[in-house]
């Protein structure tokens, strides 16, 4: 008989990752499971909640969860599952409303062993829906105060829009604002996907069906939008089913995060890279270093790793000063990317020192060529301070697979190999014998 091996994790782990509540109950309907998710809705450690009653959770304690439980007991037990969503209470004693599943938990007999939850938290959705509701049922007598929470959240950017049979039937001032139409304009587009982004288009029809079919996933999410003037933006949209009149429809609630987003894709740029060069930094060489390392031994390619030092810099920072040394480290930066082609790597590992990853350099001859170039471009003088002061560089070679298959082997070939060239008169290059 085959043995398989005992997999690396639990059922409890799993269900541990899972954002949703995961509740099971034994039969006496105390806790005897309680997932992460549920500590995330509910505000209960494990430890709080294990072997509570699951009454706890409901705002009427054991009289509603006996309305709510009692006449299910018998479909649950013959193996049918019931939908039991409502208003719950959390620890802080605050009210979420929740979409819960419950069903029955057998043993492998088959007997019953009690009762499994799955509960996600649709408070936003709920409350939403409710608000749409009342507006719908007392309009005339809401309506100015309707309309004064509208210009709040337009004043804020935060745009809302009613979507029906495609097409946008209510949007407020934010929301023309974000896109550059008029309300008019808005209403008369014949589909709402004119807004989105092409490249999100598909995505974005198909989530829409599937929640006007009932489906229950995320309803928040990150989308690419298009302007009026056709400019790209980014942002966070909240999509929950709604009715009016009977009429389905999705009610969109949209912030508009381009500038976050923005400023997030700054900071990352800002880990990578250095601040004074723009070149990538030691981490993200050494990242693409390896990364060049797993594809050439898959593909069974080739690269090259220059690793160069600057000659007579020294004396720039010396007699010159310090904005000088980066005036001139910036320009270096300009005459390394002249060298290569946009999928190879230059990056400053540090002080004077560069380095530079070259794919697809299958003979010497190719990384040598690269090293000539550097070496033509690095001597031609540098202006600093109304004077042309000359530099120029050593470099070390080493090649993949020749010199070493890893990391830090390519480095200290590469290393000793520019000490080499240094010893020799600088301003050349050197490979390992």
């Amino acid at each position: 008989m085959t043995r398989h091996p005992k997999p690396p994790f639990t059922v409890g782990t799993l269900l541990d990752t899972l954002l949703e509540s995961i509740i099971c109950l034994d039969g006496n309907r105390r806790i005897a499971f309680w997932s992460r998710g549920a500590e995330h809705i509910y505000e209960y450690s494990a430890e709080e909640a294990v072997g509570q009653p699951y009454a706890m959770l409901f705002p009427g304690g054991v009289a509603e969860e006996a309305e709510v439980l009692d006449p299910l007991v018998s479909d649950l037990l013959a193996g049918r599952r019931h939908n039991i969503d409502g208003w719950r209470l959390t620890r802080s004693g605050r009210h979420v409303y929740a979409r819960v599943a419950i069903a029955a938990l057998q043993v492998e007999s088959g007997e019953p062993a009690g009762f499994i939850a799955h509960a996600v938290d649709i408070t936003g959705q709920k409350l939403a829906e409710e608000a749409l509701l009342r507006s719908q049922q007392k309009a005339a007598a809401q309506s100015a105060r309707y309309q004064a929470l509208l210009d709040a959240q337009s004043r804020a950017d935060i745009g809302i829009f009613v979507i029906e049979e495609g097409r946008i039937v209510f949007t407020n001032e934010a929301m023309c604002r974000a896109f550059g139409y008029s309300m008019e304009e808005m209403k008369a587009l014949p589909s709402y996907l004119e807004l989105a982004h092409p490249v999100d288009r598909e995505r974005i029809a198909e989530n829409h069906q599937r929640r006007l079919k009932g489906e229950q996933f995320p309803n928040r999410y990150d989308i690419a939008i298009i302007t009026k003037a056709g400019e790209r933006r980014e942002a966070e949209i909240t999509a929950s089913p709604i009715s009016s009149d009977g009429r389905p429809g999705v009610l969109v609630v949209m912030v508009d995060n381009t500038e976050r987003k923005r400023a997030e894709a700054r900071v990352q740029y800002l880990a990578l890279h250095d601040a004074l060069t723009g070149l990538a930094n030691r981490a993200l060489f050494f990242d693409r270093l390896q990364s060049a390392i797993a594809v050439a031994h898959r593909k069974g390619g080739a690269f090259s790793l220059l690793f160069l030092d600057l000659d007579d810099f020294k004396p720039i920072n010396d007699h010159y000063g310090h904005e000088a040394g980066d005036c001139a480290l910036r320009a270096v930066a300009e005459r390394l990317n002249e060298c290569v082609r946009e999928s190879d790597t230059v990056a400053r590992i540090g002080g004077d020192e560069f380095a530079l990853l070259i794919n697809d350099t299958a003979e010497p001859a190719a990384a040598t060529t690269v090293a000539e170039k550097i070496i033509a471009a690095l001597i031609r003088p540098l202006p600093i301070e109304g004077c042309r002061h000359l530099l120029g560089c050593s470099i070390g070679i080493a090649l993949y697979p020749r010199d070493g298959e890893d990391v830090g082997s390519l480095m200290r070939h590469a290393d000793a190999a520019m000490y080499g060239a240094k010893r020799l008169g600088k301003n050349r290059y050197l490979m390992p014998k």
